[in-house]
């Protein structure tokens, strides 16, 4: 018992130096810049700003940021997060004539560098010049796409650099947090290993109870299974027709909506009724559950499979969408299994926790309802994450289906493999195997009492 606490100990020390400089690169490599400004119009108006990271880049949405300027004649600070690895940025200056006043300017980091605008202006379009003193720029603005082009390389890597005693805390907390997390997953390795191990022991049995839960789900109606293909079909067509037609949202990265939109839709839908169906698995299959001989714990993965038959069908219905409109398989497409396998995961971690807890708290059936409905608008399906600050922008990717949902884009429309991204497939994976030693454990202590409640 002393040695495995020592070794514990040893294996924690060990990690917590791991995880400080993980999260030091992760501080200096993949965190944002802050390009911001004092602003005074005499015009209310949306102000737009473009990055690219490399020259050969066009400007486009997916890589800009807006901010809403609407109370003329007053100042206001606009503040735009930006990639540390930024080449050039494009203000766009509203969309009528006004006499802007522009002051303050800098770029924040692990520095902070004041900045001159006209210094590195270095392009302007249907914007003049007024007059210049100390660091405040009049500029008078046409309304014919009035933009600048603003060269930020001479500054950027001074802003990077240094490092501030608010990082060092951030830094060390979640070096801290991440150590302990992990420790407590190694120490319930052998016990999800054991039961990981029976749920793969009953696959055949899975397989078989899945495919006949898929027929009968829909065996009262007329049309059967079809059913399980429409709905989703019509709700991808509904929110094609309001989101395109009715906000009249154009194309994204020069991709259409359309196929921007159901790479994001489809695995959510995959999702949402794997958890949902999951999660009440015990109360739909209660003969089962008091029967002891019967392995209870395959019973969320039958409802897991039943539902990827669905999904399957429409990830064929991806391709063919996508060649349809003249974009043709690639190598980037072959890590779409990895993300089939990211969505297995995340669906059957948080469904084995709440399918054990809801027998004993009936009103987390109906939180987990909300959760989904809440979940669908926060996750970037039908909008852009660019739309957002960088602040906000971290907030919303501690949603595991942010990973799954962009993984998809970056599949099919990005063409960037899973690898780019690191620390947040180290943060996606760490939250998926703490989720699943919590159900794991709450399952094995509830279940001598899930007959009693049923």
């Amino acid at each position: 018992m002393k040695s495995n606490k020592i070794i514990l100990s040893v294996i924690g020390i060990m990690l917590l130096f791991l995880f400080f400089n993980i999260f030091s690169s992760y501080q200096k490599s993949e965190s944002h810049l802050s390009f911001q400004f004092k602003l005074i119009s005499d015009q209310s108006d949306d102000y737009q700003l473009f990055y690219i990271t490399k020259e050969s880049q066009e400007w486009s949405e997916e890589q800009s940021i807006h901010q809403a300027y609407d109370r003329s004649g007053t100042w206001k600070t606009f503040k735009y997060k930006i990639p540390k690895d930024v080449y050039s940025l494009r203000l766009d200056l509203g969309n009528q004539k006004a006499i802007v006043k522009i002051q303050d300017a800098q770029l924040k980091g692990n520095s902070k560098v004041a900045i001159s605008l006209s210094e590195i202006m270095t392009k302007q379009h249907e914007v003049k010049i007024i007059s210049q003193v100390d660091d405040e720029l009049e500029l008078g603005v046409a309304d014919k796409d009035p933009h600048i082009i603003l060269d930020i390389k001479p500054h950027r890597d001074a802003a990077i650099q240094g490092n501030s005693l608010f990082n060092t805390t951030w830094i060390s907390f979640a070096s801290i947090i991440t150590t302990l997390v992990s420790l407590y997953i190694i120490n319930s390795i052998k016990e999800v290993y054991r039961f990981l191990k029976e749920i793969y022991k009953g696959r055949r049995l899975i397989t078989s109870l899945a495919k006949n839960d898929f027929k009968t789900k829909y065996a009262s109606s007329y049309l059967g299974v079809v059913w399980g293909f429409i709905q989703p079909l019509l709700t991808i067509i509904t929110y094609w027709f309001v989101f395109q037609i009715g906000l009249r949202s154009g194309n994204v990265s020069d991709v259409p909506f359309i196929l921007w939109f159901i790479v994001a839709i489809i695995p959510w839908f995959f999702f949402s009724e794997a958890l949902s169906s999951a999660t009440n698995v015990y109360s739909e299959y209660s003969y089962l559950v008091k029967k002891v001989v019967f392995k209870i714990e395959l019973l969320p993965a039958v409802k897991i499979t039943s539902v990827l038959f669905v999904h399957l069908f429409f990830i064929v219905f991806i391709f063919v969408m996508y060649t349809g409109y003249g974009y043709y398989p690639n190598i980037y497409n072959v890590q779409l299994i990895y993300y089939l396998i990211c969505t297995i995961a995340l669906a059957f971690s948080v469904s084995l926790l709440t399918s054990s807890v809801v027998l004993f708290f009936k009103d987390l059936n109906q939180i987990i309802i909300i959760i989904l409905q809440i979940g669908f608008w926060f996750t970037p399906i039908g909008w852009s994450y660019t739309m957002i600050s960088g602040f906000w922008i971290n907030i919303f990717k501690l949603n595991p289906m942010f990973y799954i949902v962009e993984g998809y884009r970056d599949t099919f429309i990005k063409q960037v493999a899973f690898v780019d991204h690191p620390y947040y497939t180290l943060y996606f994976w760490m939250f998926c195997a703490t989720v699943l030693v919590i159900g794991v454990k709450s399952f094995k202590k509830l279940k001598p009492h899930f007959a009693d409640v049923i």
